[in-house]
């Protein structure tokens, strides 16, 4: 499985938990006929502004135009009344299905909150200890390195345990086996020293809820939670007979014209059961129902589904938030606020607080394109769903969010100081997944960004030395500006590591000398045309013209080359730390070659 959708195994020792129902169909139960709904309402009534809602409907259909997602839904709630439900694209490209009322997403790390709950539930219930130790559930943390881990530090993400263990998606038997071979296989640093995102961690979390529940996860959650929360259209798609499985929208991964489906609900089931980390699928008013949950104190109509000190426990921030497998923290839009981490929240916490609580904003999100917000003081729930892994679109929604709906007043016009003015304007970039991309320098909300329409919009900070700056969320990433021989700024260069890409501001003569320099010529790359052997992958690549570029036509994707000034070397443009070059016999070239990181080379034959 590719390690970009992160879940595969480590290895297990298959343990027997006696007590545990092997439940076939594990959410096949009966729906609760008192479901929480949200009505349609106008917005003015909700002192709403419509403009503003015609803004976030304007971004999202720049988003499926620019084809960075495939499709998705926009839902915004005001006083638990729909101002907004709007739906965009397609849930499947290559059956052109429409995506409409109902359909149903993977909401991948949105499972966490869910799990979290069910941990707390049973808090309430007196059956879980948050200060226990782990070991106490789970016998695979019966060991000198994992002992001392708690039940705590699992649900707060401070448990010192990796992303992942995962290699395959079927190696364990059950969820249990799964938590205790990460318990046998222990930390990766001191448990409780820091934040570090994992989802391993909260799967044992879900194997620490089945042994204090007595059944298993997929039972309890939904019976527990989904039904009195009325989320029909909630579960964990592991029973390929599941009726809801129609609705469910294709996953697709790749990004901007290279979108891919990944995962096919015909297919059958991703998941082989109930995980802690993962695999509830649902929709956003079905989410919205949880969130509302949240912001009642645990309250579902007149039932205390959890308990008040349940739901402070959730939301009380206690670690800032750090980007996965990083140090860096997690980047906000949304002005004068920065991220934190609950008990399975994510919480946007006002810059000033004293002691980072409470919260402002609520939420979480999921990897393969979903998110939700929740405002309590504004009872406001805005969700975004799509089914577009990779994209950098929820982050891009919330600087419009911000910018129309929470904080118009602070993105008033403001000039740009006389310092930034010379570098405000047009780069076009053309290397890696940004190929003829257009960045832009801006000054929006008092700060200096660089926008990735792709991506996000990149805080630049300034760095010592003149017209140098890093991204805010990755300070080993720096931008310099060049200029010509008038002084004026021609040109953006991004540094990473070793590597620098060089990004011509539009319009000037650099843009035209620049392309000009580095556009094919097709009578003298001539010789390198033809089919060449891929033993890697056991099929063959054909080395033509693409656009302006020497390319390497794979069945994987179309990777275009840059001349180096080596003899006969190309650097692969999508990957920098690759290389190719041509060998010759006779005046006739007979291979290619690639050159990977640490020294590995793969030599492809011609063939034609």
């Amino acid at each position: 499985m590719n390690m970009t959708f992160r879940h595969a195994l480590g290895f297990g020792t298959m343990l027997v938990l006696s007590g545990l129902p092997l439940e076939a169909q594990e959410d096949s139960l009966a729906r609760s006929p008192e479901a929480v709904s949200f009505p349609v309402s106008d917005p003015a009534s909700q002192g709403i502004s419509a403009e503003a809602l015609a803004a976030l409907v304007d971004e999202v259909n720049g988003y499926l135009e620019r084809d960075l997602i495939v499709g998705g839904e926009l839902m915004v709630i005001k006083n638990r009344r729909t101002v907004l439900h709007e739906y965009f694209g397609e849930s499947d490209r290559e059956s052109e299905t429409a995506w409409g009322p109902g359909t149903v997403c993977n909401i991948r790390s949105m499972t966490k909150p869910i799990t979290a709950a069910a941990a707390q539930l049973l808090v309430d219930r007196g059956k879980l200890d948050l200060d226990a130790p782990v070991a106490q559930y789970l016998p695979g943390f019966k060991t000198e390195e994992s002992g001392a881990i708690t039940v705590r530090q699992l649900i707060t993400h401070r448990a010192g345990l990796p992303l992942t263990i995962l290699t395959s998606i079927d190696e364990f038997e059950s969820l249990v086996d799964m938590g205790n071979a990460m318990g046998e296989r222990g930390p990766e640093f001191e448990p409780g020293s820091r934040f570090w995102y994992s989802d391993i961690g909260t799967d044992t979390l879900g194997a620490v809820v089945e042994v204090a529940a007595g059944m298993r996860l997929g039972r309890f959650v939904t019976e527990e939670l989904l039904v009195p929360l009325g989320m029909q259209s909630s579960f964990y798609f592991i029973d390929d007979e599941d009726p809801r499985r129609s609705k469910i929208a294709s996953l697709y991964a790749g990004g901007m014209g290279k979108w891919k489906r990944f995962l096919d609900p015909d297919e059958g089931s991703f998941y082989p059961f109930a995980w802690g980390s993962q695999s509830v699928y649902s929709t956003p008013e079905d989410y919205g129902r949880f969130l509302a949950m949240w912001m009642d104190g645990g309250r579902v109509g007149d039932k205390q589904l959890l308990s008040e000190a349940a739901i402070e426990r959730t939301l009380t921030p206690v670690s800032e938030m750090t980007m996965m497998g990083s140090t860096a923290r997690f980047p906000t839009s949304f002005t004068g606020l920065e991220v934190f981490y609950g008990q399975m929240s994510v919480l946007h916490v006002p810059k000033t607080a004293v002691g980072k609580g409470p919260a402002t904003i609520l939420g979480h999100s999921g990897s393969d394109g979903t998110i939700a917000w929740a405002w309590p003081k504004r009872d406001l729930m805005v969700l975004y769903f799509t089914q577009s892994r990779g994209g950098g679109t929820a982050l891009r929604l919330e600087e419009t969010l911000d910018r129309n709906l929470i904080a118009p007043q602070i993105h008033a016009s403001t000039a740009v100081p006389a310092e930034l003015q010379p570098f405000i304007g047009t780069y076009v970039a053309d290397w890696g997944t940004h190929m003829k991309e257009e960045f832009q320098v801006e000054y929006r909300a008092g700060k200096f960004v660089l926008d990735v329409p792709s991506q996000m919009r990149f805080e630049l900070a300034r760095r010592e030395g003149e017209e140098k700056w890093s991204f805010a969320i990755a300070p080993t990433l720096s931008v310099w500006f060049e200029r010509d021989g008038e002084g004026e700024v021609d040109c953006l260069r991004i540094h990473q590591g070793p590597l620098t890409f060089e990004a011509p501001r539009k319009g000037t003569l650099h843009e035209k000398e620049y392309y000009e320099s580095i556009r094919a010529d097709a009578k003298t790359l001539a010789k390198y045309f033809g089919t060449y052997d891929d033993p890697d992958e056991d099929d063959h690549a054909v080395v033509r013209i693409d656009g302006d570029y020497l390319a390497v036509d794979t069945t994987a994707a179309v990777f275009h080359l840059w001349k180096v000034p080596i003899n006969d070397t190309w650097q692969v443009r999508e990957q920098p730390m690759i290389s190719v070059s041509f060998q010759e016999e006779d005046g006739k070239v007979v291979s290619l070659t690639r050159h990977m990181p640490g020294g590995k080379t793969l030599i492809c034959k011609r063939i034609e």
